[in-house]
């Protein structure tokens, strides 16, 4: 079997039942204390569907495990515009939910080039960057992610679950290698899989039925219709797949095995949502992401330098998407570091993008302050990141870059009283963990930065390494009764948490 072959076997086996990863039935955050004991079986025959706190967990686990790969991207910019759509959608989404369905969606974004989204139990929705490249509107990725949310909704990833778990299909390990390979293209994540009749198996069991399919492109149009973007959105993206699809485009391989493409299933979606053109979309938010995504999509100097060649030539149809190609060449341009380059080319964007509304220019106003910190000067990115929160006070991006400036600067004392105060605010914001252990390194307060080194790493679902950290929080001296508190006390829930999960994997084939 070559390797591309392998890849193809394995991103079927993967992604559709991205649903199966450590089934762990260990309780959620909200219900840690539940009786490990009053969970039924993963593969409850008598059920027929996941228990939602073993779903929820699951999803736990694979994000645990999704964190750690090098294709996992920590753009907050790039993704907190996608978990935007997504929170339009939510609403409508949460009106079509089945008993027991997760009620809030979760995105994360992978460095890889296919056109590709994937859904994952407990309500966590994948994507990868080229699904961001590839749309021509907004709602095209609208029309997506209503696809996705619907198979979370209609519970057909629990329902793939229960039935494959009853068959104990695959061992824990060799099924996160398999997803992980599916998810991220990998070929290096597959060592070790036996492919063949075990992989053919977990694909016959996970693979959403066409019945699914069809389920989720019905309850998707009117989940689009209902959050006001349009319906015709869905047949729209279904012909755009088609269309790439007969240019012999191995980016959309990995989405049609997972949503098998066939001309009932455009002709159903045009007769639900609308067979009219879908509108151009001339939104510079959508261009600005879609240039981001194309050099997020890169990780070497050669392919940024060529990326920042093509869009200096590309052509635009209009200013936001001038604007768009211009932030993309400075970006890649700032990725090899030509300073001087990429400063001249944000100029141009935002020449082109000064007819448009300073929040929908917040992106690049950001890259200005990444320019500004890259030639050391913090002040002028701590006042820019200021005046960007009053902007969209709600932008991680720009409270990011007040973090880094911040962390440039000499005063740890201030950096440290601020990223305390954001973690509380953002309880769930793994970089601003990060950071806090970084600015208590600096101000020799060592207890409290393995503290916040274990909460990072809690998050991330490495609870092994969180409960070491706040071991040796424990043993440092110099914590104040206050810190020394906060830290037994976590350290016995965290405890907890891993004894559970501990407990749960005897229940599961190993």
């Amino acid at each position: 079997m070559t390797d591309f072959t392998g890849r193809r076997q394995l991103l079927r086996c993967g992604l559709c039942g991205f649903s199966l990863l450590l089934g762990l039935p260990t309780a959620s955050h909200a219900a840690e204390n539940e009786s490990i004991a009053g969970l039924p079986a993963l593969g409850d025959a008598a059920q027929g569907l996941l228990p939602p706190a073993v779903e929820t967990r699951l999803g736990e686990r694979i994000m645990g495990e999704m964190r750690r790969q090098p294709e996992y991207l920590h753009d907050v910019l790039l993704r907190d515009y996608l978990q935007a759509i997504v929170q339009r959608l939510t609403k409508a989404a949460d009106a079509t939910a089945e008993p027991d369905a997760p009620h809030r969606f979760e995105v994360f974004v992978l460095r890889v080039a296919s056109f590709n989204a994937f859904s994952l139990p407990g309500g966590y929705v994948g994507v990868h960057t080229g699904l961001v490249v590839d749309a021509r509107a907004e709602a095209q990725l609208a029309a997506v992610f209503a696809h996705e949310l619907s198979h979370i909704t209609q519970r057909h990833i629990a329902q793939r679950l229960a039935q494959a778990s009853t068959n104990n299909i695959l061992s824990i390990g060799s099924l996160v290698l398999a997803i992980l390979a599916g998810a991220t293209g990998s070929g290096q994540a597959a060592e070790g899989l036996a492919l063949g009749g075990q992989a053919a198996a977990v694909d016959r069991a996970l693979r959403f039925s066409r019945n699914n399919e069809r389920d989720a492109d019905r309850v998707g149009t009117g989940i689009l219709r209902a959050s006001g973007y349009p319906p015709q959105a869905m047949a729209s993206m279904l012909e755009r797949l088609q269309n790439m699809s007969r240019l012999d485009n191995a980016d959309v391989y990995a989405f049609l095995q997972d949503h098998p493409l066939t001309s009932e299933r455009i002709a159903d979606a045009q007769a639900r949502g609308g067979n009219q053109p879908l509108p151009p979309d001339h939104s510079l938010r959508f261009w600005l992401m879609n240039a981001r995504a194309r050099v997020l999509t890169q990780d070497r100097s050669d392919a940024w330098r060529r990326l920042a060649d093509e869009l200096a030539t590309k052509p635009a149809g209009f200013p936001a998407q001038r604007a768009a190609w211009a932030y993309g060449q400075a970006l890649a341009l700032q990725a090899i570091n030509q300073f001087e380059a990429a400063a001249l080319a944000l100029q141009q964007a935002q020449n082109d993008a000064s007819a448009f509304s300073p929040a929908e220019r917040l992106p690049l106003d950001l890259a200005h302050g990444d320019w500004l910190l890259s030639q050391q000067q913090a002040q002028p990115a701590l006042s820019l990141a200021r005046q960007l929160l009053l902007v969209d006070p709600a932008s991680r991006a720009a409270l990011h870059l007040q973090a880094r400036a911040l962390l440039a600067l000499p005063n740890k004392n201030a950096t440290r009283d601020f990223l305390r105060e954001q973690t509380v605010l953002h309880p769930h914001d793994i970089q601003l963990w990060k950071w806090l252990a970084q600015a208590y390194a600096a101000t020799g307060e060592f207890a409290a930065q393995h503290r916040a080194t274990g909460e990072a790493y809690a998050l991330e679902d490495n609870l092994e390494g969180a409960v070491l950290q706040l071991k040796i929080a424990q043993r440092t001296p110099g914590a104040n009764y206050f810190e020394a508190s906060i830290i037994d006390a976590r350290l016995q829930a965290l405890q907890n948490r891993l004894r559970q999960d501990r407990q749960l994997d005897k229940l599961l084939p190993q």
